[in-house]
């Protein structure tokens, strides 16, 4: 389930506009469910106080046949280093909840344990024959698309919310550089969907649909829970 359900969600289709690139701007469909409002408040502020206590309470991972609930949540803590309040996994979710999130129609989805997620990027429509590990979105306007890895860099174009492709090293030579506060890549050389431009953009302006994400659903007994915290696949 946990890797079927990207499959599903994706397969809408921005065929047909390659003669423009396509843009695909933030929403947040949270704001539009009072209970579920209520719970990203109070996500949000365990995240500001790093409240361990709090995220291990609204946890409720999928509990694979064989393993314990309490190894799931000991693996949890393991890969993520929740108990650490310098862990990039706090800055990671405060990330993502803050670009918005959507809630998810997933037919497939018999569990009914992926209704929303964070963050917005997950849900773009993308052609079935898309690349999903080399396909992002700028999450800003007028962000500065630059001729290198450094903002003294000129700049070539200015893009506003445009789905971009990330390029691949082995074709075009070094398309990654420096590290960002998060420990991952801190400039992607990309490319838009057109085809048309290319260059350098900082790490705090584009985004993967396969990246850190979340995913919540709302409970039998009515109280929303995270049934889900994946990047990659």
């Amino acid at each position: 389930m946990k890797y079927f359900v990207f499959s599903m969600l994706c397969l809408g289709s921005l065929s047909g506009i390659r003669a423009q690139n396509p843009t695909y701007p933030p929403k947040d469909e949270s704001l539009n469910d009072v209970s579920l409002q209520a719970f990203v408040d109070q996500l949000e502020k365990a995240i500001q106080d790093r409240d361990q206590t709090f995220l291990y309470t609204a946890l409720d991972l999928d509990v694979e046949r064989g393993v314990s609930a309490g190894d799931i949540l000991r693996d949890f803590k393991t890969e993520w280093d929740t108990d650490n309040d310098s862990s990039a996994f706090w800055l990671q979710l405060d990330r993502v909840i803050q670009m918005g999130g959507v809630f998810l129609h997933d037919t497939a989805d018999m569990t009914g344990r992926y209704q929303f997620v964070f963050p917005y990027v997950y849900d773009m429509p993308l052609d079935i024959e898309d690349d999903y590990y080399s396909i992002g979105v700028i999450t800003g306007k007028k962000v500065n698309l630059r001729e290198g890895p450094k903002t003294a860099s000129p700049v070539r174009v200015q893009l506003t919310y445009d789905v971009v492709w990330y390029l691949q090293e082995e074709q075009y030579g070094k398309t990654q550089s420096g590290t960002s506060p998060l420990g991952g890549t801190e400039w992607f050389m990309v490319e838009t969907y057109d085809r048309q431009q290319r260059g350098w953009v900082n790490w705090r302006y584009v985004y993967s649909p396969m990246d850190f994400r979340v995913f919540l659903y709302k409970n039998k007994q009515g109280t929303w829970r995270i049934s889900n915290i994946l990047a990659g696949d």
